[in-house]
C-alpha cells in the first residue's frame, strides 16, 4: 500500500489538496524545492492532523501553513533553518520537525539537528 493510500485509510484528518501552481508559488516564497514525497502529500491533502500531531501544509492559513511557519521559524533561528521546511512544531522545548530538499527529516532544537528518517512519507507513516 502506498503512503498516500495509508494516509487515506487512516484516522488522519485531511484538508483540501492544492494544485501544482500553488506548490510552485510556496517554493518560491521559501526559496527551496519541496521534496517529492512532501509535494505529493500537500497536493493530495493540503495539511494533516494525526491525533494531536499537526503536519504543516498548504491550502490553510495561519499556524498550519508551511510557508508562514517556516519563514517565522527561520527568522527566529537566525539562518540555521535556511534550506529546511518546518513540518511540525512539537510544542515542547522548542523542538521542530524539519525536512530538507533531499527529503531527510530532522528534529531541530536550539540550533542542533538530529536525523530522524530518510523521507517525509516515512515520518508521516510513523505517526499513523
Amino acid at each position: 500500500m502506498s503512503y498516500l493510500a495509508e494516509i487515506k485509510s487512516s484516522d488522519a484528518e485531511t484538508f483540501s489538496g492544492v494544485n501544482e501552481e500553488e506548490v510552485r508559488e510556496a517554493e518560491k516564497q521559501v526559496g527551496m524545492a519541496f521534496p517529492e514525497t512532501y509535494r505529493e502529500i500537500v497536493k493530495e491533502f493540503g495539511s494533516l492532523e494525526i491525533g494531536s500531531d499537526e503536519i504543516f501544509g498548504l491550502g490553510v492559513d495561519g499556524y498550519l501553513n508551511v510557508v508562514e511557519t517556516t519563514l517565522k521559524e527561520r527568522e527566529i533561528a537566525e539562518g540555521k533553518l535556511d534550506g529546511y521546511l518546518v513540518l511540525q512544531n512539537l510544542g515542547t522545548e522548542g523542538i521542530l520537525i524539519v525536512v530538507d530538499e533531499q527529503d531527510r527529516v530532522f528534529e531541530y532544537q536550539l540550533g542542533e539537528f538530529r536525523n530522524l528518517l530518510s523521507s517525509t512519507a516515512e515520518y508521516i507513516k510513523s505517526l499513523l
